[in-house]
């Protein structure tokens, strides 16, 4: 039988669509970086589609700044479980997300909305 795929089920929205994200080169030796467009500004909807399926590795905390989403929260429920979720300060918000990987490498991605803000 074995266990669910998922355990959370009922604290997740439903899938959005594929991850739109692009990300720099793994061997460029820089620390990894890229570009992400989410469907929305809810980040309790957004965070769990990239970190379920984020492409390289697993990610384990996100960083982001609280002006730039319309919900906002502390933590996130994803396929792997609960994600700590955190604030940028505020000197350093302006559509940026800081993901930490498992091992701990951190991913810079740049947010660009669709609405253009």
């Amino acid at each position: 039988m074995g266990a669910p795929d998922f355990p959370y089920p009922h604290r997740v929205a439903q899938p959005l669509g594929v991850l739109r994200l692009q990300l720099t080169p793994a061997s460029t030796g820089a620390p990894p970086s890229g570009l992400w467009c989410p469907y929305s500004r809810d980040l309790t909807r957004e965070i769990p589609h990239l970190v379920d399926h984020f492409p390289r590795g697993r990610i384990d905390r996100v960083v982001y700044a609280p002006r730039d989403w319309e919900v906002v929260a502390t933590e996130v429920f994803t396929r792997h479980g609960r994600i700590k979720v955190g604030f940028l300060p505020e000197d350093r918000a302006g559509g940026l997300v800081l993901l930490r990987q498992i091992g701990g490498d951190i991913v810079r991605l740049q947010v660009a909305w669709r609405d253009g803000h």
